[in-house]
């Protein structure tokens, strides 16, 4: 005897629809942040770009000064240069390479220097924006949180705006 096909379809049917519901009943909460948004919005970054201007701003001024100085030796050469002895220009223009090697030196110095302490800075965030993240969704019953690299989240999942929220509540609360 043949099993009746439109039997069995209707019963894996029913089971398949059973197992959609009780999945649904049962269906994790799980959000969404928007890392990047989150690194580049927080409190805490914009303070850390505050603290690195404020720490680098006299190697910034030193380095202005020289480009100041190496543009004013620059027209001199280029004004005067004619009508200069040899021994005279050629003096202005070896100092003019000298002074545009320091300024060179000086920008890549700064560069490494700012490096370095934006990734200790920035490292040093991340954890806290981790930990953020991490209480808020034990404190509102969250069962995962996905950061990135997903290909669509509705609204409703992406809690970036109330994990910036606690962040600008917490550095207004730390300081």
């Amino acid at each position: 005897m043949k099993p009746n096909i439109h039997i069995t379809n209707n019963f894996t049917i029913s089971i398949l629809l059973l197992l959609c519901v009780c999945f649904d009943v049962s269906a994790e909460k799980i959000g969404f942040v928007d890392m990047e948004t989150l690194i580049n919005n927080s409190p805490q970054i914009n303070n850390a770009r505050k603290t690195i201007n404020t720490e680098f701003a006299l190697q910034y001024e030193d380095i202005e000064n020289k480009e100041s100085d190496l543009e004013v030796l620059e027209n001199r050469i280029t004004k005067n240069g004619a009508i200069m002895s040899i021994e005279e220009l050629a003096n202005l223009q070896e100092r003019a390479r000298i002074l545009e090697r320091q300024v060179r030196r000086s920008k890549e110095d700064l560069k490494d220097s700012i490096s370095i302490r934006n990734n200790l800075i920035l490292s040093t965030i991340q954890k806290e924006l981790k930990q953020v993240v991490e209480q808020y969704a034990i404190d509102n019953n969250y069962d995962a949180i996905l950061i990135n690299e997903i290909l669509y989240v509705s609204e409703r999942m992406d809690i970036t705006k109330e994990i910036l929220d606690v962040l600008k509540e917490s550095n207004t609360n730390g300081n």
